[in-house]
């Protein structure tokens, strides 16, 4: 990475830490885009180089979330199966937001907040399922209930991680985020694909 690539990534998350900070203090809808500027020294124009909305600031944090899932799953054996590199990812991408739990948590109460966002975030997530399934056709098997499972499987996932989010965020993150989803999963049975 170039120094410049570094620089124009400090800047970001410099925008995005105060963003949340400013947010986390006075409310979304209270949070100006000036504010964020000011609170970096940097300018007006400049945030908005990076972040087109209020809501983009945001939305890049799930979009980060969402290419931690991604990757990991990507990385998961081939011949693993679906609901293992599901449920391994979903757990990889949540010790990311664990890490960063002020940031998330505050990220998660906006989202349930802010109509707007939340339907972004539903997009995003939808997106995101249909590029797994993509992920998921491309392993071994085959046929109509290997299909019907790589179409379904992500989006119990994802309905499973969103519940265990909601928990974590209605108990300010008293637990780990991952041992919710964890208990989370246990309520969920997959059937083997060869039955």
């Amino acid at each position: 990475m170039s120094l410049r690539e570094k620089k124009k990534d400090r800047t970001r998350l410099q925008l995005l830490e105060a963003a949340l900070d400013l947010i986390e203090r006075q409310g979304f809808a209270e949070t100006t885009i000036s504010q964020i500027a000011e609170a970096v020294e940097v300018s007006s124009r400049t945030v908005l180089r990076y972040f087109a909305t209020k809501e983009d600031v945001i939305v890049s944090w799930v979009e980060d979330g969402m290419a931690t899932f991604l990757a990991s799953l990507e990385q998961r054996p081939a011949d693993e199966p679906a609901p293992a590199s599901l449920i391994a990812s979903a757990r990889d991408m949540l010790a990311s937001y664990q890490a960063k739990s002020n940031f998330y948590l505050t990220i998660e109460r906006v989202i349930a907040a802010v109509p707007a966002v939340s339907a972004r975030k539903q997009e995003l997530s939808a997106a995101l399922a249909a590029k797994v399934t993509k992920i998921l056709n491309a392993r071994k098997g085959g046929g109509e209930r290997f299909a019907l499972a790589n179409e379904l499987y992500p989006i119990v996932i994802f309905s499973v991680m969103r519940v265990a989010i909601s928990q974590w965020v209605a108990f300010n993150g008293a637990r780990p985020l991952v041992e919710v989803f964890d208990e989370a999963v246990s309520l969920v049975q997959f059937s083997p694909l060869d039955a």
